[in-house]
């Protein structure tokens, strides 16, 4: 879990990812495994959505990660080069051009357009992921608002001022993820920009994420235009 941070609306950000990273090139244990951590999960999920299933999906993922944490990649990373999930989508789709080059039954256009990923392929996975980070969150410290959201995605009446307030908290705590993810406001406002269109409620989850139905009694504006997509139960 990301250490609490001094409220990331004042544009205080005094330990994050980049902190990490920082530490995890200089081969410090701690920080290394917290940055598998980190990003383990949406890079297995990305590696499914490209045809890996099962352990041939997991061997992908953990040569992903032999690169990235053995290779000097992360002590060449820089936030001013861009976003450090954008470097770990570059090596994934290096480790599944090379499976798949290894492989004689991939069609030639499977190998083409994986050569070709776009960083955009890898952003709604990484905003379901904070979403779960954020469900995740409210559970683990026991928030009665996790029940309701719960409670509510599985078709149980809910107190709407309840469920309205399970809402903010949860949009919250998604910011609270986005936060530890900057090192600046400046940073934190590109982001939420950034993801809002894959947090916001028209993205429906046929992904591995259950959304929430719209509340139409929400004021507009209440959570930074940003709607989690989901919960899961």
């Amino acid at each position: 879990m990301p250490p609490e941070p001094t409220r990331y609306t004042h544009g205080v950000f005094p330990t994050t990812i980049w902190t990490t990273i920082h530490r995890a090139g200089e081969q410090d244990g701690a920080a290394l495994q917290r940055v598998a951590e980190r990003y383990r999960q949406p890079v297995l999920e990305h590696i499914r959505r490209r045809g890996f299933q099962g352990n041939d999906a997991e061997d992908v993922c953990q040569d992903v990660f032999l690169r990235v944490l053995q290779g000097g990649v992360l002590a060449k990373a820089d936030r001013n080069r861009g976003r450090f999930r954008s470097l770990m989508l570059a090596v994934t789709t290096h480790v599944i051009l090379d499976r798949f080059r290894k492989r004689r039954d991939v069609p030639v256009d499977d190998i083409e357009r994986a050569s070709h990923e776009q960083p955009d392929a890898f952003d709604r996975t990484w905003a379901l992921h904070l979403t779960q980070q954020a469900i995740e969150r409210l559970r683990d410290e026991g928030s009665p608002y996790y029940d309701v959201l719960a409670g509510h995605l599985a078709g149980q009446p809910q107190n709407r001022n309840k469920l309205w307030i399970a809402r903010r908290k949860l949009a919250a705590e998604i910011r609270r993820q986005v936060a530890y993810t900057c090192a600046t406001r400046e940073d934190f406002d590109e982001e939420m920009a950034h993801l809002a269109p894959y947090l916001r409620p028209r993205n429906r989850a046929k992904e591995s994420v259950r959304r929430a139905p719209d509340n139409p009694e929400e004021p507009a504006g209440e959570t930074t235009g940003t709607q989690p997509p989901g919960v899961t139960s």
